[in-house]
């Protein structure tokens, strides 16, 4: 199983429809926005959590490829407790935690053709205004394709960066993923523009 791809499984959040989905995950972001409670955002978290074994998917699995994230969640806390304070990057981290695990859950179950359809649809009003419904659904699939390649680059660099020893080391983790990522992106869009697709 790969991050951020659909899993088949005969589920309740499976058999929900992605307009469905994509609504609860829009309602999530926009709630834990008004409450800095840590015990609400704590709960909230708890929650997001529970949708993994609902989707009868396998939590050691999604932990162990998540692990990149967890990382950059750590670090983030890590330097809103000493820069600004400790309740403030514990509130950020949670609300962070909550939309990456909701957008994980609704991608592991939903296809992502199902939530092109569906970002299609709902875009469409605004296609009057100079919105193409039909680009912006493709880039938020390619956003979705990109973050298992992300994933994997990151465990490539920190188990390499491991056998040098440098594995506790910020910045020999991040520079070279920022590089690998700027790259592979570059490549990306030389790839759609070679088919003739203007973005």
């Amino acid at each position: 199983m790969r991050l951020t791809l659909y899993v088949r499984r005969d589920s309740p959040v499976h058999r929900l429809s992605a307009a469905w989905k994509l609504g609860m995950l829009l309602a999530t972001g926009l709630l834990i926005l008004f409450t800095d409670n840590p015990l609400i955002l704590g709960t909230g978290l708890a929650m997001a959590l529970a949708g993994f074994p609902l989707a009868r998917l396998p939590m050691t699995e999604i932990f162990r490829q998540a692990r990149p994230l967890l990382f950059v969640l750590a670090l983030f806390f890590a330097a809103h407790a000493m820069f600004t304070s400790v309740e403030t990057g514990t509130v950020l981290t949670l609300r962070f935690a909550i939309m990456i695990l909701s957008g994980l859950l609704l991608t592991l179950t939903t296809r992502v053709s199902d939530l092109m359809a569906v970002l299609e649809r709902a875009l469409r009003p605004l296609a009057p205004l100079g919105l193409n419904p039909e680009k912006t659904s493709l880039v938020f699939a390619m956003t979705i394709r990109f973050i298992p390649a992300l994933a994997e680059t990151w465990e490539t660099i920190r188990a390499a960066q491991q056998a040098r020893g440098m594995e506790r080391n910020p910045l020999a983790l991040l520079i070279p993923m920022t590089v690998l990522t700027l790259r592979r992106a570059d490549q990306i869009s030389d790839a759609i523009e070679a088919r003739g697709v203007d973005l």
